[in-house]
């Protein structure tokens, strides 16, 4: 029987954006993290994802943040945290947004199913909604890549957060990329399909 392969939207985007050396060691990172046999990885951003989740309805998301920062105790985590609530904090202030609930659903690229669930929603002053992914990683996220997420964004809105703009914030620089109307959206669904395509190989070569 053939092992189905299935990985969050944001794990797909981190592989896109890794290059043709780093591809094999990011799949067998995440390998190892969606399998549960590296317990190191596993979880090692959680706290401050949902410590940014709850910043968004508080009153004080400082404290939300700093709480996250305090709990950090993996090796690593205490200055990775740190720079996430530097990037993160100003980023959110500055969007004067409240949080409102999102839904997870699956989205196919022909062998590979994603999973798709928006970090954050955001309610803007304005009325108007977004739906966020929240890239950690000390790598910086490119517009090329974060073209990847945003797409899968667009393809699921309806299902996540009906009418909401899509946004791929890079958390620790607090960059927030959104799709050019200028981006030719059949040559990404192309590179999609392709990635997609190389990601399940590179997945089944690493068992």
């Amino acid at each position: 029987m053939v092992e189905p392969v299935s990985v969050t939207a944001l794990s797909f985007t981190e592989y896109v954006m890794s290059g043709q050396r780093g591809r094999i060691s990011i799949v067998s990172e995440q390998r190892s993290v969606y399998l549960g046999v590296d317990p190191w990885v596993c979880g090692f951003y959680n706290p401050m994802r949902d410590a940014m989740r709850r910043a968004a309805n508080s009153i004080d998301p400082d404290a939300e943040l700093d709480a996250a920062v305090r709990s950090a105790s993996r090796n690593g985590q205490p200055r990775a945290f740190e720079e996430l609530r530097e990037g993160f904090l100003p980023w959110l202030r500055s969007t004067r947004a409240t949080g409102v609930p999102v839904a997870a659903t699956r989205w196919e690229a022909g062998d590979l199913t994603l999973r798709v669930r928006p970090h954050l929603g955001l309610r803007m002053p304005d009325g108007s909604t977004a739906a966020v992914l929240v890239y950690v990683k000390e790598t910086p996220m490119t517009q090329e890549a974060a073209n990847v997420g945003l797409r899968i964004l667009q393809h699921t809105i309806d299902k996540t957060l009906p009418g909401a703009t899509p946004l791929l914030l890079d958390a620790r620089r607090g960059r927030a990329f959104r799709m050019s109307r200028r981006t030719n959206l059949a040559k990404l669904d192309a590179l999609i399909a392709a990635e997609a395509a190389g990601y399940v190989v590179h997945w089944r070569m690493s068992a």
